[in-house]
This record gives structure tokens, sequence and C-alpha cells, in this order.
């Protein structure tokens, strides 16, 4: 690999942690003091726990750029991304959080939904929305930052 892919993959690697931290961290805070039942903890506990999830779910959309990364051999996907990566991004976001929600609500019961929080197959709606919405956002305003294209 020549310093300019070198350099453009890690710019790119580390883009898309840092977007997606911070979109993960506004959407969990939202839908996590709405829609899901009250914690009985303090402030400083909360916010840790934001965090902790915003990091979970920033090293997830790593994995799935990491994951188109090695089904189409090109590290740099990104730069030239189609259709099909965007859908093939979106379901696995997708397929991801409906596994994370079910195994946390319905099996271990590690947390519980608000009574105003919408649910498909006792699935949480926004959770179940977040990381293919904010998967896609961050490959879109990554490419838009460092490629300066905005449609696919």
């Amino acid at each position: 690999m020549n310093r300019k892919k070198i350099r453009d993959t890690v710019l790119t690697l580390s883009l898309i942690l840092i977007l997606s931290f911070l979109l993960n961290y506004i959407w969990e805070s939202v839908h996590e003091a709405f829609l899901y039942e009250k914690h009985s903890f303090h402030a400083e506990k909360y916010i840790l726990m934001m965090l902790r999830v915003a990091t979970v779910d920033a090293f997830i959309i790593l994995g799935i750029y990491l994951g188109m990364a090695t089904l189409w051999k090109d590290i740099l996907w990104l730069q030239k991304m189609r259709k099909l990566q965007v859908y093939i991004s979106c379901l696995a976001g997708l397929l991801i959080a409906a596994i994370i929600e079910y195994w946390n609500v319905q099996v271990v019961k590690e947390w519980s939904y608000a009574p105003g929080m919408p649910t498909i197959f006792g699935i949480g709606l926004s959770p179940l929305l977040q990381l293919s919405t904010t998967v896609l956002l961050t490959f879109w305003v990554v490419r838009r930052i460092l490629y300066q294209k905005g449609t696919c």
C-alpha cells in the first residue's frame, strides 16, 4: 500500500469512528431519555452508560465498514459507494440492531421499553432503526467530507 492509500485509509476509518460515535451518542441519549423504562441512577452513571453504548455502536459501524471492505476487497470502497453497498450496510445495521435488542430485551432482560416506545415483534422501533440510519448517515457524511460526493 502506498502512503496516500494508507493516509486515506486511516483518515476514513478515523472519521467513521468519530462521526458514528457522535451520531449514536445523540440518538442513544434521545431515545434513552424518552423511550426506555427509567433507570434509577445519577447523571454521572447515565453519561458513562451513554458513552459506553455509543462507543459500542461506533465500533459496530466500523465493523460494518470493514466487513464491506472485505466483501468488496477494497478498503476505500466508500469512494465509489454503490446502491448495493448502501442496501447491504443498511440491512447489516438492521439485523445487528434486531439481534442486540431481542437478546437484551427478550432473553437477558437487560432493559425494557417505556409504554411510549413503538415496537415491532417486541423490538423497539427507535433502536431497531438506529444502526441502519446512523450507518448510512455516517457513510454519506464521511464520503461527502473526504470525497465531495453526496450521492450514491
